[in-house]
């Protein structure tokens, strides 16, 4: 079985963004909050959050944003039917044209609940805090820790069955299993980007 990193086209794809939601000064710091791989508890969302549609394009089922995944009602209910629901908690957002004003309806944020640590760290290409005296002043705290990853390689023994999640050791990279993204592609769902990965 192939596994791909998954995520948001930036090419024929409009954007979803600036999160209007209580308690969350930017995307930013939502998006720290959803790679905990944790469930948002109902202080942490509100049923009139919002966020904007660019209107540079199409707006597809998942709207280009590198930092918080935005799935169509469309997606959402795919992956719920492949049996993925217990690895995903979506968080409704109103979709509102940046330019227009116009309400293009509701959309969700997609929270993956499944880190797996899988990195095969002897294969794969990456760096650390502390490689670099600059590291030392501006990220103290983080030294030794993973700082980028530039070919990441798994270790199949340590996916299991697993479907759907983002990869502990570098939670930025989101993982779909081969049958997940041929149901996609099958389905005609729109505005992903695949990589294959390395799996040994």
């Amino acid at each position: 079985m192939r596994y791909y990193e998954w995520s948001s086209n930036s090419e024929g794809n409009s954007s979803v963004w600036h999160f209007r939601i209580k308690g969350w000064e930017d995307d930013f710091a939502l998006s720290w909050r959803l790679m905990e791989g944790r469930p948002l508890s109902e202080e942490e969302w509100e049923a009139e959050a919002m966020a904007y549609w660019d209107e540079e394009g199409p707006l597809t089922d998942l709207p280009f944003n590198p930092n918080v995944p935005v799935h169509s009602p469309r997606l959402k209910e795919l992956l719920e039917q492949l049996g993925l629901e217990r690895d995903i908690q979506y968080l409704p957002v109103r979709v509102i044209g940046e330019k227009s004003g116009r309400e293009v309806g509701v959309y969700y944020v997609a929270n993956f609940l499944r880190r797996i640590p899988c990195l095969d760290l002897e294969h794969s290409i990456y760096g650390r805090y502390g490689e670099h005296p600059e590291d030392f002043r501006v990220f103290p705290e983080k030294i030794g820790e993973i700082s980028h990853v530039l070919k990441a390689v798994l270790r199949r023994e340590a996916i299991g069955d697993a479907r759907l999640f983002r990869v502990d050791e570098w939670e930025y990279i989101v993982v779909i299993r081969e049958d997940v993204k041929e149901a996609m592609e099958g389905a005609g769902i729109t505005g992903c980007w695949f990589w294959e990965l390395e799996v040994i």
